[in-house]
């Protein structure tokens, strides 16, 4: 899946680290990253994620975990 760092930038109000501290955190915690051009990233997400992060935001989501930074608040 090909994610961009502003648009995972979208999801949080602290600014993001850079793509390449973003793949390493990825990396080392829960997906492999098969390429990167820029601030694009093709993240390889195996079956068993996909129904939590095959999207913008799931992946957003692990990335909040991954750093301990918090989403930005959803209003309901």
């Amino acid at each position: 899946m090909k994610i961009s760092l502003k648009w995972l930038q979208t999801y949080f109000d602290t600014p993001l680290p850079s793509a390449e501290k973003i793949a390493d955190a990825y990396t080392f915690h829960a997906f492999e990253i098969d390429e990167m051009e820029g601030d694009l990233m093709d993240v390889k997400v195996l079956p068993n994620r996909a129904a939590d992060c095959l999207s913008h935001r799931g992946l957003a989501k692990e990335l909040s975990a991954t750093l301990d930074v918090p989403l930005k608040h959803d209003p309901l």
